[in-house]
């Protein structure tokens, strides 16, 4: 009887099975590898180079502005000096002063008034007239105080504006109002300053068809108004 011969330690069939075995793996991979690289199936791995990059956020920067801090500005009063013009004359007494033209003098006074003046003026039926007078504050406000004031005063004067103002630095209310005095149509320019417990009231009063002829000059007066102390 012959000896089996034996390659490696198998003998040939054994060989022979290995190699079959080995050829079954080859066709398997080249098989798995055409199905991922030949494009028979999109095969996409979770972590893929080529997967869809994921959108990135855009931020966009808001531009914030600061609001605007506008400061209340106090104006610097005028010295007294520079608000009388050339050539007008002084009223004063123990506890106020105003400046008018020189063509204005002093006249009888009411009861409550402190200054009592008069104007020159031929051509009208009812002369110019500068007052100045005060009474006690009453209520908790200037306002409060001239409310309760023109609630009394006759049906027949009318108030046409009211608003705050300022005579070089000093707080004020100035009111326009009108009246019939008899025939006549007067018009009145009122300032009303607060002292304290006292409120001064400045009056110019004149006959409608010169009073806003007059009304600057009236305005210019009213800044030279001061209470002496």
């Amino acid at each position: 009887m012959k000896r089996n011969r034996r390659i490696l330690g198998m003998t040939p069939a054994q060989v022979g099975i290995l190699v079959g075995l080995a050829g079954t793996v080859c066709v398997l991979f080249g098989v798995t590898g055409w199905l991922i690289f030949g494009g028979a199936v999109n095969i996409q791995l979770p972590f893929s180079p080529f997967a869809e990059a994921a959108p990135t956020p855009v931020v966009t920067a808001t531009t914030y502005v600061l609001p605007t801090f506008t400061p209340t500005v106090t104006p610097t009063p005028i010295p007294y000096e520079q608000l009388i013009p050339n050539g007008w004359k002084q009223f004063k007494t123990e506890l106020v002063e105003l400046w008018l033209p020189s063509s204005f003098k002093t006249t009888d006074k009411d009861a409550n008034e402190e200054l009592a003046i008069q104007g020159e003026n031929s051509t009208s039926l009812y002369r110019m007239r500068v007052s100045v007078s005060y009474e006690p504050l009453t209520g908790d406000s200037l306002d409060a105080h001239l409310d309760a004031g023109l609630a009394k005063m006759d049906a027949q004067v009318r108030v046409v504006e009211r608003r705050k103002v300022l005579l070089n630095s000093t707080e004020a209310i100035r009111m326009l109002a009108e009246v019939r005095v008899e025939t006549v149509d007067v018009n009145q320019l009122i300032y009303a300053v607060q002292d304290g417990g006292t409120v001064w009231f400045v009056v110019y009063v004149a006959q409608i068809n010169e009073f806003y002829e007059m009304l600057p000059l009236f305005e210019q007066s009213a800044k030279t108004f001061r209470v002496v102390k």
